[in-house]
């Protein structure tokens, strides 16, 4: 299998005004990234374009010459966006995902991957979410990793075990 890396709105204001662990999923996110590169894996950044106040891909993160940027006005990375034909371009039918909100764009782009004909690595480590309304986001991360492993053509390993070629 061919496998791109999908990276899911690691944009400034999210980062920076919502996620309680920023140094630890920064931290596995630009890890991630830095392996897929070495490796000759495609790396796809994914953008949220109603994220306010500053919708930018965090400094730390920059895209190459040849990555695709994707922008998308929902949730799902692959509704109303260039995402599929920007994979199956690039002769992929893997994603590896990470980035953020678990409960949100994570858990709806992993959903329809496989509609689209892309099996699914979900980097169950790198992705994360806020802790609005005291709720325990490690506990949603781990609920939504529960729940996306039992679906057909998802698996979810950590980043240590997650493989990119």
């Amino acid at each position: 299998m061919t496998a791109a890396l999908v990276v899911i709105d690691m944009q400034v204001s999210l980062i920076e005004d919502e996620t309680p662990n920023t140094d630890e999923i920064m931290s596995a996110v630009f890890r991630l990234v830095e392996r897929a590169r070495g490796d000759g894996v495609p790396v796809v950044w994914v953008l949220d374009t109603g994220v306010t106040p500053d919708p930018s891909l965090h400094p730390v993160f920059k895209p190459k010459p040849g990555e695709a940027v994707v922008r998308k006005d929902v949730c799902n990375a692959f509704v109303g966006t260039t995402l599929a034909g920007e994979l199956g371009g690039r002769g992929v039918d893997r994603i590896v995902v990470c980035g953020m909100q678990s409960d949100a764009c994570i858990d709806e782009t992993v959903h329809a991957a496989p509609n689209y004909g892309f099996a699914v690595t979900l980097v169950g480590d790198a992705h994360t979410t806020h802790d609005f309304h005291k709720r325990d986001f490690r506990d949603v991360i781990a609920t939504v990793n529960a729940n996306l492993a039992k679906l057909k053509d998802v698996e979810v390993v950590g980043l240590t075990e997650v493989k990119l070629v």
